[in-house]
């Protein structure tokens, strides 16, 4: 397990390292978003009271109705909305992780299986989805020779499927996302030494919080992925895009992860010798 390409917590979705040097990835984010380093003052945000956590949640949902239904480009184009959803997911997916009872949060799409955890009907409750990280991941992975008729025979013209071919080709999500990330690892790195130095153990609240942070940030590089690529589409193209990542059907499973276990191993990882220079070659593209 390496875990500096982790993009959320220990055992969540990892993505391949990706071909590419690390001056480019960070020139091409540039005027996309700020690199930001890890701060330990940061915590992450924790679910404190299920009533008021569900109140939200009810807001969020009729929030994101709306917008889904007036404007759908908003799920991608407002950032306070991406930061809004992904910290509430954060939220219940740590009250799952250490196995809060949540069983009266069918409502909110979230039904028990019996094992502690939940599956959520994503078409029910898009809210609890990550549409454009999602959208980030196919469409930079999309075989065009397959995938670029089925957008024509949709309403794309051959000169926008040449469009997103180019703007693959050039901007990497993968890439731009670990160069976002970099610095909070390195930071992190830095706090870790600081504690063995002082001979104290690293609390689980700045572990979490580096993955809060890493993972926030990545999930930003993708929103603004996704909206570069709307900048080079039109109106109606957009659209089509939209409607063709509205349409799957799919119930997801939500389960409590080993997080005493994933701290371990990364804390352990961390503390190796060339922790940044594998770092730094990740993101690099390098094999660690």
């Amino acid at each position: 397990m390496y875990v500096p390409n982790s993009h959320g917590r220990p055992g969540h979705r990892w993505r391949p390292p990706f071909a590419a040097t690390l001056m480019l990835t960070l020139a091409t984010l540039t005027g996309m978003a700020q690199a930001v380093e890890f701060d330990e003052k940061i915590r992450a945000p924790m679910m404190k009271d299920a009533g008021e956590f569900k109140a939200q949640a009810q807001v969020l949902a009729a929030k994101y109705a709306a917008i889904r239904e007036k404007s759908p480009e908003q799920l991608i184009r407002d950032p306070a909305l991406g930061r809004e959803k992904f910290d509430l997911r954060w939220q219940i997916e740590s009250a799952i992780d250490g196995r809060q009872p949540l069983d009266d949060f069918a409502a909110l799409g979230f039904n028990p299986r019996g094992d502690g955890s939940y599956s959520v009907d994503m078409a029910e409750h898009p809210e609890w989805n990550d549409l454009h990280e999602f959208m980030a991941g196919m469409l930079s992975r999309a075989n065009l020779e397959t995938t670029g008729p089925a957008l024509v025979s949709r309403g794309f013209r051959p000169e926008d499927v040449e469009t997103l071919r180019q703007y693959v080709a050039a901007e990497n999500p993968d890439a731009t996302a670990a160069a976002a990330t970099l610095p909070i690892t390195l930071g992190f790195g830095r706090t870790v030494r600081k504690y063995d130095k002082i001979k104290r153990a690293v609390p689980d609240a700045v572990v979490s919080s580096y993955l809060y942070q890493r993972a926030r940030v990545s999930s930003e590089s993708n929103r603004l992925w996704v909206q570069g690529l709307f900048d080079r589409l039109d109106a109606q193209r957009r659209r089509i895009l939209l409607s063709t990542f509205f349409e799957p059907k799919s119930v997801a499973v939500w389960a409590p992860e080993n997080l005493a276990a994933g701290y371990a191993a990364l804390l352990a990882e961390v503390r190796r010798p060339n922790f940044e220079e594998r770092a730094k070659a990740e993101a690099m593209g390098a094999a660690p």
